[in-house]
């Protein structure tokens, strides 16, 4: 039966390109998808594009496009990325260029584009879109927040549109993460994505978006960031990325390099099956709904797992929109307090600065205290140790984070406590610096609509 390797070659923007390099090194995939997104990421790239508009995409491309893609493409390897964010025509510029300084000049890049609806807001409300948010079902006319950018999750189609057409190197804004390894597979084995698949064909599909959800971010997968292999009695430092076997039947393997750390076990692998899935029979894709309650994953050799059983229903009816809004600015600031009464200083520390802050002339939106090392993390759902255990802290840290509508108040705010440096609790140390201030605050609004508003589309860039 007729197999493909994909890697699950990064996990985040901003991932180590160490392991995607030694998978190159060894020819360990057919293919390396790099996934750079997620619904923060977006907001990120966003502030670089109103500061930059040729940016907006994960910069770190350009680094794999010098350090890994180079040798991939001479392999042979094929590369399918969404790291083009909300600028996919210039990372694809960016990335040509890179390779043809390495030699490569008639390599055929892809963009695929059609995921930013910002222009059409205005078609979509007055054609009836409300756009409830789905954290909270609020229609989207409420909102007075400006939208700074509008990506829907698109499927797999463009990206095996464009291989098809030969493309060695794709580059995707907003494709849903696994959907970019199920594009490969659709390409590969000539699965079925029209509107009325079979019942066979959607498993197909499903089996394709799990071994893509178990891919997608990298290391997690073969060992990294495990509870379930805790103590990671393992090599963490050079943790081998995932890579998944895929057969013509929707099974696969999932493995990793031997000469890599980490560890692929069931426990890794049905780890990350489980991660962010809300209803395991109803993991919602662009694609294929799929149902993961009859999954079998078998160790069937050390480091290698089969995945089978996966079901699919019919994709959804709608797509998921994701808004960016400019909610304003964030400042913060971090305070640590020493031994003795490391929390008493704290609370007199905090007692103060809202004193100060209460006869300020500017509005502070939404403040928060985080004791780091008590309750950074967890906030009020973390209770606070006994008495005893708080009274003989070695030191404890405080972070302070104010919400606010203009670009002075952060400043003012941060300012009028500086006098607590030498009038406050002793023992005080506050972070060179005095406060990161004003920055741009992008807050996330989460809906559906019409799949009739989204028109994905790609084409090939030669370099």
């Amino acid at each position: 039966m007729k197999s493909i390797k994909l890697a699950g070659a990064q996990g985040f923007y901003g991932d180590s390109p160490m392991a995607a390099t030694k998978i190159v090194m060894e020819q360990g995939a057919d293919y390396l998808v790099h996934d750079a997104l997620a619904e923060l990421t977006l907001s990120i790239l966003q502030k670089d594009k109103l500061k930059d508009p040729t940016r907006g995409y994960a910069l770190d491309i350009e680094l794999l496009a010098n350090m890994v893609y180079p040798a991939a493409l001479a392999k042979g390897m094929k590369i399918v990325t969404d790291a083009g964010g909300l600028n996919p025509a210039s990372a694809a510029q960016k990335v040509s260029a890179a390779l043809a300084k390495n030699g490569l000049k008639e390599i055929k890049i892809a963009v695929i584009t059609g995921d930013d609806l910002l222009g059409k807001l205005p078609e979509m409300l007055e054609g009836g879109e409300v756009l409830a948010n789905l954290d909270n079902n609020i229609p989207y006319s409420a909102e007075k927040h400006e939208v700074v950018n509008a990506n829907v999750y698109i499927g797999s189609k463009c990206v095996a549109e464009a291989l098809k057409a030969g493309a060695q190197v794709v580059i995707a804004g907003r494709v849903a993460d696994p959907c970019l390894f199920l594009g490969i597979l659709v390409y590969e084995f000539g699965w079925n994505l029209d509107n009325n698949p079979s019942p066979s064909d959607l498993d197909r599909l499903a089996s394709g978006i799990t071994v893509g959800h178990l891919l997608e971010c990298g290391g997690q997968a073969s060992g990294g960031n495990s509870y379930a292999e805790w103590p990671m009695e393992y090599s963490i430092s050079d943790l081998g990325y995932p890579i998944a076997e895929v057969f013509e039947d929707g099974t696969a393997v999932i493995s990793k390099l031997d000469s890599q750390g980490g560890k692929v076990s069931r426990n890794t692998v049905r780890e990350q099956l489980v991660y962010e899935i809300h209803d395991p029979a109803n993991y919602i894709t662009p694609d294929v709904i799929v149902d993961l309650t009859e999954v079998k994953l078998e160790e069937i050799g050390t480091g290698k797992v089969k995945l089978s059983g996966v079901k699919g229903k019919p994709r959804p009816e709608k797509l998921k929109l994701c808004l960016g809004q400019m909610e304003g600015f964030m400042s913060d600031q971090l305070f640590f307090f020493s031994w003795p009464y490391a929390y008493e200083k704290s609370q007199k520390f905090i007692s103060a600065v809202n004193e100060i802050w209460s006869k300020l002339p500017v509005q502070i939106e939404r403040k928060e205290f985080q004791l780091i090392g008590v309750n950074g993390i967890h906030g009020s759902a973390a209770p606070l140790p006994d008495k005893e255990t708080l009274a003989n802290l070695n030191e404890i840290g405080l972070r302070i984070a104010i919400k606010h509508s203009d670009t002075r108040t952060g400043k003012i705010a941060f300012q009028s406590i500086i006098c607590l440096g030498l009038n406050g609790p002793p023992g005080l140390i506050g972070i060179p610096g005095w406060g990161k201030q004003d920055r741009q605050l992008l807050s996330l609004w989460p809906t559906l609509i019409e799949r009739k508003w989204v028109d994905e589309h790609w084409e090939i860039l030669e370099s």
